[in-house]
């Protein structure tokens, strides 16, 4: 594969994203990653310069990361101009389960994907950040646009999360991958096993409640939303869960109870 062509726009971590989406499907094609225009595919102090308050520089997570590079990329299917959908249906298909499955959380460093997931005539896509659909116009029925947070657009390992539901592997393969970026290894689920995920509630208490479990949930969601992964059940950690909670449409009491482990994928061991 070539170098990366533009590094002064483009992140390494990005351009590799592209090198493995070629890979896969070596007659597609690059339909763009730098382009100075309103949203991701532009920097961010070009949307701030140009379009002050433009969407994808207001939110937390595009206010961090390098300033001047993009922070999108799109995938286009020479044949899908034609009306074949087959290849784009499927890939775009897989992000979309993807993004659906409350118990999947691979796509958790993008904004927003567009494609073609059907014979129709209409865009199918998702608002990762938000956990909502979404569609665009009609040029995304031959090209699937990707956004990233610009906050984890130098983080390669972000990247190989998304090829992983891209070639269609499963989140139970995936959780046992040693270059996931956010797949935590669960412990040991017994019961006899303290800490195991889902053999207690976890809640702020004084003292606070640490273990193995504490930390499954704090690797589950995120550094950037509950802090680094001590094991410690602190109001970081309680944070980061009423943010899951919210996200994922299920009551908001920032304790990680019956309801919450099931989302996580974890079978709780005890009874509420």
């Amino acid at each position: 594969m070539a170098r990366n062509p533009n590094p002064s726009r483009v992140t390494d971590a990005l351009w590799w994203f592209w090198e493995q989406l070629k890979a896969m499907e070596p007659a597609s094609q690059l339909g763009g990653i730098y382009a100075d225009k309103k949203g991701y595919h532009n920097t961010r102090a070009a949307n701030l310069r140009q379009w002050p308050h433009n969407y994808s520089t207001v939110d937390a997570e595009d206010k961090g990361g390098p300033p001047d590079k993009a922070a999108a990329l799109d995938w286009t299917f020479p044949e899908a101009q034609r009306g074949n959908y087959k290849r784009i249906d499927m890939y775009t298909g897989r992000l979309l389960a993807s993004a659906r499955d409350k118990n999947d959380p691979r796509l958790r460093g993008m904004r927003e994907f567009y494609g073609q997931a059907d014979a129709d005539r209409q865009v199918e896509g998702w608002d990762t950040r938000f956990d909502r659909s979404a569609s665009s116009d009609p040029s995304h029925l031959w090209h699937i646009h990707f956004s990233f947070d610009r906050d984890k657009v130098t983080r390669q390992t972000m990247f190989t999360d998304v090829v992983s539901v891209v070639k269609g592997e499963t989140v139970e393969r995936w959780r046992g991958r040693p270059d996931a970026a956010t797949a935590p290894t669960a412990p040991t689920r017994s019961r006899t096993s303290k800490g195991a995920p889902g053999s207690r509630a976890l809640s702020l208490t004084r003292p606070m409640i640490e273990g193995d479990d504490v930390r499954f949930v704090q690797r589950f969601i995120g550094e950037r939303r509950c802090g680094a992964a001590d094991g410690v059940f602190g109001p970081n950690c309680k944070s980061g869960v009423e943010w899951y909670q919210r996200m994922r449409g299920i009551a908001v009491d920032g304790e990680v109870g019956l309801q919450t482990w099931r989302n996580m994928g974890i079978k709780p061991t005890y009874k509420g």
